[in-house]
């Protein structure tokens, strides 16, 4: 067995140990610098601190081989893409999440992860409006070199496939169902073929699952993981777009909605965002406005080729910024605090307390420094943005009103 193989099947062996989940696999895999190493000590991992004794235990008893083994070969029968953990091409802003997958299948072209990816989500029921939207932006980004990921879904999602095949970013889909299902959704058997021929496909489900209810919140998990931001182009309250959009939030992601006429249905989900704080945008320059911040190049007109890469985020101090449109850094003393920070009730005096003291910040910064869910404070900070206690800045960054 070949290493690729090797680290595969060592993978699936996690995937199918009995009481073991995505952040179990993610601790496990990140303690080891292989998957096939990692197996090979499943007996300590729980004097480790990795795994319960049990499933400890019944990795090291292989209780996981019958059904590893015949997926494993049900892949190699199919001729998956395979992408292990330990893929030089696993996304690594995947690895980042809480909850990853150990290994993905793909079709199509695997090296598309390596570029900056935006995600367009919305309603499987949408308005012409809607669509006009997903087509026109994800056509827009996918000229400037930005992959637009989805979750091939009818409606929003296979528009904004479709629309960004046409540019040199392309497009990724990924699947809430084996790789190998290609009955659904139902009529977009073009659409696949032109998925493989130009872009890419993703799933990290077994071959054969059906597309259970289940299954697309794990799927949308990886959408916005390996996403710079997300962006719903068209959706209502109910829909599971706003999951996605939850999801990024809590992976340190952009959102973004775009808004809809006043009292559309359709469009209340994107009101809801831009109430708790995503940003508002209409054009691909305002979605490269927003995430500028995680690019190496700069945000202008001439974004047009396909050398955008995303910057890892260690590359960024914690108490000072760049600013995304001129790249000078702020001195977070350089100027007089015009609120009183004392006459302010919590959750504001938490995030103003946290601005004072580092300066301007990401939004997901602030609410890990003020001790609060980045749902609350974008809610709150949008409030002090009203009133005049904090600025705003593109890309979701935030400082006290200073004079």
């Amino acid at each position: 067995m070949n290493s690729l193989k090797e680290e595969y099947f060592a993978c699936l062996a996690l995937r199918h140990t009995p009481g073991l989940g995505p952040k179990s696999w993610a601790g496990i895999l990140n303690h080891y610098s292989r998957a096939y190493e990692a197996l090979k000590s499943a007996a300590e991992w729980h004097s480790l601190g990795l795994a319960s004794e049990k499933s400890a235990d019944g990795a090291a008893k292989e209780l996981w081989r019958r059904a590893a083994e015949k997926e494993f070969k049900d892949a190699m029968r199919l001729r998956f893409g395979i992408l292990p953990w330990t893929h030089p091409a696993f996304p690594a802003a995947l690895k980042e999440i809480p909850d990853p997958p150990t290994y993905l299948y793909y079709y199509g072209d695997p090296a598309l992860l390596g570029n900056a990816g935006v995600a367009v989500v919305g309603a499987r029921k949408s308005s012409k409006l809607g669509l006009d939207y997903a087509r026109k932006i994800s056509a827009e980004l996918s000229r400037k070199g930005i992959t637009v990921i989805s979750g091939f879904a009818k409606g929003i999602d296979g528009c904004a496939h479709r629309a960004a095949l046409s540019g040199i970013g392309s497009s990724i889909a990924v699947l809430g169902t084996g790789l190998d299902v290609a009955d659904y959704p139902s009529d977009s058997e073009e659409l696949r073929s032109l998925m493989i021929e130009k872009g890419l496909i993703l799933s990290e489900f077994s071959p054969g699952t059906r597309p259970y209810s289940g299954n697309f919140p794990f799927r949308n998990r990886i959408i916005s993981g390996i996403s710079s931001g997300v962006l719903v182009a068209e959706a209502d309250v109910a829909s599971g777009s706003l999951i996605t959009a939850r999801l990024a939030a809590e992976q340190g992601r952009e959102v973004m909605a775009m808004p809809g006429p006043l009292g559309e249905k359709n469009f209340s989900g994107c009101l809801k965002l831009i109430k708790e704080g995503a940003a508002l945008v209409e054009t691909a320059e305002d979605v490269l406005m927003n995430i500028g911040h995680t690019l190496d190049v700069s945000v202008n007109d001439d974004l047009k080729t396909k050398s955008i890469r995303t910057i890892p985020k260690k590359d960024f101090g914690s108490a000072q910024r760049a600013d995304p449109e001129n790249n000078i850094i702020k001195s977070v003393q350089s100027a007089k605090i015009i609120v009183d920070i004392d006459s302010l009730d919590p959750p504001e005096s938490d995030i103003a307390r946290a601005l004072e003291k580092d300066g301007k910040l990401h939004i997901d910064e602030i609410a890990r420094n003020a001790g609060l869910a980045v749902s609350v404070t974008g809610a709150v900070i949008l409030g002090m943005e009203v009133k005049g206690i904090v600025v705003r800045f593109p890309g979701m960054y935030y400082d006290l009103n200073r004079c």
